[in-house]
Order: structure tokens, then sequence, then C-alpha cells
């Protein structure tokens, strides 16, 4: 049965987005983009896949900075993107950056400055890395254990993350966990493997891309938490803290995305208190909310008939899906899955 979705979501995909009237019913403003992290290897989207979806969409959109957001296309004319990429992991910077340059192809950073730090990961990265790279048969945890066979790892993982997630406060003691309870990353994970996937930008690093005129930084939180999860004075201070740090490497920090797209109307207050101007959402929580939900469309799969359907239909898919008109599993095709990061 997966395989049938699977052709079905591939056939769709290539036909509905080469339908010739495909230009003119799709969006007039900007379509927004949102990737991750971008490795050498060991995802769906490395780095090459990446420069082979650049390629497509210089041949066939428009690529625009997210300061002509308000601007209009005329209906003949191309579909204009924006590129956003949410986390700041250092292969943002050491691999997608370059790329970018390389076709002068704006884009926005939404940078975490909790991985900044050597030694330091967000806690989904580590949860990944646990998950693909730990050689044991299991570890201790909490008094019992936790194991890491491969037909129990999958299990095992899925619980030990609703069980972090689950740790208050929100995201203090989660991360106090992972550092003096869980496995270091370092014991069985080369240094290249870390940097190529898990590591943060450095400071140095993001005053470079700050100063580049093709690029942009936003703020994403220091630790990347749920926000609505966190005491609000905690929400406060990972929002504020987060733009004070990307602020001292040179960036001017007036646009912010919401981790795993997770806010509220206090949220919006918070990021709206702490001098951001815009923010970028996933899908629209609140509806009202004018530049603080700024949707944007998920790219985790290397399939260009995938992307460009995304483009020229995602937005229509997710306000259908929204009003009842489609069924949520349409979100397969507009979003991909249903991420953390």
């Amino acid at each position: 049965m997966s395989d049938i979705k699977n052709s079905l979501r591939s056939l769709t995909a290539a036909a509905g987005w080469k339908l010739p009237a495909a230009r003119s019913l799709s969006p007039r403003q900007p379509v927004i983009l949102v990737y991750h992290g971008v490795p050498k290897s060991g995802a769906a989207v490395t780095a090459e896949v990446f420069e082979r979806q650049l390629l497509f969409l210089k041949q066939n959109f428009d690529l625009v900075s997210w300061q002509q957001l308000s601007a209009q296309r005329q209906r003949t004319s191309r579909i204009q993107v924006v590129l956003t990429f949410d986390d700041g992991f250092r292969n943002n910077a050491e691999i997608v950056a370059p790329i970018l340059r390389r076709y002068q192809a704006p884009a926005v950073f939404f940078v975490s400055s909790r991985h900044a730090e050597p030694g330091k990961y967000l806690w989904f990265s580590y949860l990944r890395l646990l998950e693909t790279s730990f050689c044991g048969n299991g570890f201790k945890f909490r008094g019992e254990f936790m194991e890491m066979s491969p037909a129990r790892r999958r299990t095992t993982m899925t619980r030990l993350r609703a069980s972090l997630l689950e740790m208050k406060p929100h995201p203090a003691a989660m991360y106090g966990a992972i550092e003096r309870e869980l496995p270091r990353l370092e014991d069985f994970n080369s240094e290249e493997d870390l940097r190529n996937c898990a590591s943060g930008m450095t400071a140095e690093q993001v005053s470079e891309l700050a100063h580049d005129p093709l690029f942009t930084i936003g703020g994403h939180t220091v630790d990347h938490p749920f926000l609505t999860q966190c005491e609000p004075h905690e929400a406060a201070l990972q929002i504020a803290n987060n733009k004070q740090w990307l602020e001292t490497c040179g960036a001017e920090c007036r646009v912010f995305a919401y981790p795993a797209g997770d806010y509220n109307e206090l949220v919006i207050e918070q990021c709206r208190v702490a001098g951001f101007s815009s923010a970028f959402s996933v899908t629209s929580k609140i509806g009202n909310a004018e530049n603080f939900e700024i949707p944007r469309i998920g790219i985790y799969y290397p399939s260009l008939n995938e992307l460009g359907f995304k483009i020229r239909w995602g937005y229509l898919l997710m306000r259908l899906q929204s009003r009842g008109i489609v069924r949520s599993n349409w979100s397969a095709v507009t979003q991909g899955r249903i991420e953390t990061e």
C-alpha cells in the first residue's frame, strides 16, 4: 500500500507542477521554502541534491529576497521563491552558503545559538545521531536499560524522546539530562561527522553571513525549544537572548522563525517586544497576526517534481486543508512531514 501511495504522490507531483495553467493559478506573492541542515552526506537533501534543486529553481522560478514578500507578480510572470534555512547548522555556512553565492541566490538563515559552542547540540540533533550512530546494545537512563538492538532501537528512541520532552522546566531539564545522564555523541561519532550533521555555526560564520548582502540572519531561539511549553519568562529569554547574541555577531536580526512552528499569541507578543518586525511559521495558528504568521513550505526530499509541485500548489492545498475541504493526508504532498526542526 505504501508503494502505491508513493507512486501516486510521484505521479501527482510530476503532472501537477507542469500543467499549462499552473502559473496563472499559482500564488501571486512569493512562495517561501524552508530547508534545514544540508550535510555532505547522510540525509535526503545533501549538498549534491540541494545544488541540483537550486539549479532547478533558477531555471523555472525567480529567486528573490524576503524583503520582496509584499510584491505581487503578473499572472503570466514566473513564480517568485524565497529560500530560508532553519536552525543554523554549520553545514549551512560551509556547504549551503557557497552554493548560494555561486548562483547568486538570496536566502535567510534562522540561527539557534546553543550549538555555536563546541560540544553543544540541539536536542533533536542529539537524538538523531544517538539513534543512527550508537554502537552498543543499550545504555542505562534513570534506572532503566534503554535497549538499542536493531529490532528495538526505534521504539526505544521514541520513548526516550517523549520522556525528555515531558521534563520540566522545558527545555533546561531536557538538556540537563542529555548532557549529564545520556551517552556522549563524541564517544561514537567522528569530529567530521559531528561537524557535518550536528554542529552549529560559529560566531565568526554568523558574522560572515551577516555581512554578505546576499544573506539575512534571523532569530530562532537559543535552545530550539517548543516555546509554548516554556514558562513565559523562559520563552521571552529564549527569544531575546538569541537575538542579542546574533546582533553581537553583526546581524541586524529583525526576522524570526518559530522553532517547530510552535507559537501562540503570547509568543507573538514576545517577539514584538524583543524587536522583531516579522516572524515565519509553517501554518497559520492565530489567523490575524499579519507579519507574524508568514507561511512556509518544508523541503525534505530530493524529488524535483515534488519541489515544483509544492511551489505551484502548496499554499492552495494548505488553505483548503485548513478549511476542511481536502483531507489532512494531502499534507504529505505540501509539507512532506511534520518536522521538529
